[in-house]
């Protein structure tokens, strides 16, 4: 009865030392990507949406105002280029244009602050490097 107990026990601490190696894994993984460009970038894009639509939400009284809203939303995507510079995100800015009824009226359809993938697209087209001769 006891060497099952033992057989027992070594199966609990096998599975248990297993658990340990693949959760140490995942985590070492998690963290290698969240420091990663790739998720760098993604975290620009989410940082530019959200100018967007905190700029889409205002109502302006009169072209004043809009003119005011649309520099400061300017600075702010500006910024997001500042904040993720390793990422060599260039940020885009298209101001927003007061409809005659009230309300934003968008041009061509754009959004409103954008982000250019520089070191994708440098990546992307890289020419293929040969062995030197």
């Amino acid at each position: 009865m006891s060497l099952s107990w033992l057989l027992v026990a070594a199966a609990v601490a096998a599975i248990s030392a297993t658990a340990v190696v693949v959760v140490q894994t995942a985590v070492r993984d998690v963290a290698v990507d969240a420091g990663s460009y790739s998720a760098r970038f993604r975290a620009a894009v989410i940082a530019a949406d959200t100018v967007t639509r905190d700029w889409r939400a205002r109502a302006p009284a009169d072209r004043f105002e809009a003119d005011a809203l649309n520099r400061r939303y300017a600075e702010r995507c500006a910024r997001i280029g500042i904040t993720f510079a390793d990422t060599e995100a260039r940020p885009f800015w298209k101001p927003g244009v007061l409809a005659d009824g009230g309300g934003w009226f968008e041009v061509h359809k754009l959004p409103v602050c954008s982000l250019q993938d520089v070191r994708g697209e440098r990546e992307r087209f890289r020419p293929f490097r040969t062995a030197p001769p």
